[in-house]
Formats: C-alpha cells, structure tokens, sequence
C-alpha cells in the first residue's frame, strides 16, 4: 500500500513503493488514503450535494408547501391512532429519485478506498449512467419496505397496549429492518462491482451481512454517531449553518468512502479471489491436458468472468465491452 502522508504535492514523481513492503494496519491505510483523496472526495461531495440538495427542496415543499396532510386513523381497541400519512409516506418519496446518483458516489470511492485511479467527473457521469437503472430499482425496494415496516411497527406498538402477543411481530420487524440495514452496506459497492440481478445481489448482501457482522456495527456505530449529531446541531442556526456547510463538502464522500473501505476487502476475499482460485484451478488442469478436447469441460468454466474489476456475464463479454470500469478509466 502507498504511504504518504496528509499533504503535499502526491502528483511529484518519486521512487514509489516497495511492493515486498508490509502492508499498514487498516486503520493507518484509512486516513492515508483518505489524506491522499481528501481534494476529489470534496470535488465529488459537490457533485453528489447538487442533487441532494434539488431532492431535498422537493420534500420540503411537500411538508410546508401543501395545506393539506391526510391523516389515517388506525381502531386500537376503544382509541384510535391517528397517523400522518402524507408526512410519513409522501414526503420521503423523492429520495427514491436520488438513488441513481448514488451509483456515482459509491464507484468513486470504491475506486478510492482499493486504492484505483478515479476521475470524479467522468466516473461519477458514467456510473450513473450504467447503473441508475439498479440503483433505482433499489431505491423503490428500499420505500416500500419502509412503508410496511414502519406501518407494522406502529400498528404492533401500540397493540402492545391490548395484547402482549403483538411484540413477537414487533420483534421480527425490528430484526427485519437491522438485516436490511446491514445489508445496504454492501449492495451498492456490489451493483457497481458485478453484473448481476438484484435479487442475486441481495443474496450475496445477505451473506456478507452475517459474515461481516462486527463491520456492521462499526459502521452502524459511525452512521448512529453523523444522525446524533445531526440532530443536535439542529439545535441553533449557526451549528445548522456549519451542518449545510459539511454537507456541502465532504459529508457524503466521506461515509461512502468510509463504508466501501471497511466492507471491499471483505467481499474481494469472498467473493473475487474465491473465483481467481477456481479459474486457476480450471487453467491449470486444462493446461495439464486434462479432457482438453471435452465439450463438457467448457460448460463448467464459471458463467461469469472477472475483468478490470467487475464480474460480467462470458456470453456478454463476448459480443461487446458491458464492463464499466473500462468504459471509466
């Protein structure tokens, strides 16, 4: 891994690094890397803050700018709960709509925290571009799971007042909503690293979820930390002018670098070297001439192949370059 410091000019021509070097504990890598992006992570926090900032103007004129916010009441027994329905549901709908741009920010800092080379805006233009379709497909799932889950939760809660048998449902969609959490850790890093379906994407995200149980926590702990301060920066006008401030700058570059650095190396270990070693393993017995001539040999070479970062489909590669990274660099 490189070593440089925090500043300086990282462009001037040098002697390099050894690559016999032994490699920095994680922790020290993190900051120099981040030290060593820290200008592109800003150049691209102001790409992604554009967006952001156009989607969040919509949802505020949905809460303030509509008179009327439908209200659902819910029968609890002898009461009723009484739910805003418009600010619960429809205000947050716009951020489905940033979804895609998404896509950008996580190819970027995926590229930054494996130590690949990036350029911020044309990365960040085609990512979007041959991903949004994913991402927002992703962000639609995303909605409505939260529509029921947070329905549910509600509806349970309250119906634990009547009947404790409603906390075993309120437990399982509590257990619901920390699996999907953890698993968004890993979905978008996975969308931009590998063509394939959603739904295999979940169940790749799903396994690494357990897998990489104490890098979920560590950064559910760093995401808990940003809301807390959020809220209490909330507080007075100049902390929230210091908040926009931050945001504006490196606040979203800086979580999604944080999280493709803890999770990549976890899903290059499982997921890409495991596929190097079997296809050492199948050039090795091929080049030993073993059933070399077979027609069943080549229909056990693995249906996806690893090229310049990215697992596409062989029968794909085959007719056109649909690898990405290619198309970026």
């Amino acid at each position: 891994m490189a070593n440089f410091l925090f500043f300086g000019n990282y462009n001037r021509p040098g002697p390099g690094v050894s690559k016999d070097e032994p490699q920095k504990p994680p922790y020290i890598r993190y900051f120099q890397l981040m030290g060593r992006k820290f200008g592109k992570l800003i150049q691209l926090n102001l790409l992604f803050f554009v967006p952001f900032l156009v989607v969040m103007a919509v949802c505020i004129f949905l809460m303030f700018g509509m008179l009327t916010h439908y209200q659902l009441q819910l029968p609890m027994g002898q009461y009723s709960l009484q739910l805003d329905v418009w600010t619960l549901y429809v205000v947050p709908f716009p951020l489905i709509f940033l979804s895609p741009f998404i896509a950008g920010l996580t190819y970027v800092t995926r590229n930054f925290a494996r130590e690949d080379h990036a350029f911020v805006f044309s990365d960040y233009k085609d990512a979007i571009k041959d991903n949004w379709k994913a991402f927002l497909l992703n962000g639609i799932f995303l909605y409505v799971a939260y529509m029921v889950l947070s329905f549910s939760m509600l509806y349970y809660y309250y119906q634990m007042a009547f009947n404790w048998f409603f906390m075993i449902p309120l437990a399982f969609c509590f257990l619901a909503i920390v699996v999907l959490l953890f698993c968004q850790y890993y979905v978008p890093i996975m969308i931009v690293t590998f063509d394939l379906p959603l739904r295999k994407i979940y169940r790749n995200a799903l396994i690494l979820s357990i897998a990489g149980l104490w890098r979920n926590l560590l950064l559910t702990a760093i995401y808990g930390l940003f809301l807390f301060v959020c809220y209490q920066a909330l507080a007075n006008l100049l902390t929230s002018l210091v908040l926009l401030l931050l945001m504006a700058l490196f606040i979203f570059s800086f979580l999604s670098y944080t999280d493709c650095f803890v999770v990549y190396s976890l899903i290059d270990r499982l997921l890409i070297q495991p596929y190097y070693t079997k296809k050492k393993e199948i050039e090795a017995e091929q080049n030993n001439g073993e059933e070399q001539d077979s027609p069943d040999k080549e229909k056990e070479e693995s249906e996806y192949v690893y090229v310049n970062g990215r697992m596409v489909k062989r029968s794909q590669l085959e007719e056109e370059s649909i690898f990405e990274d290619s198309k970026h660099s």
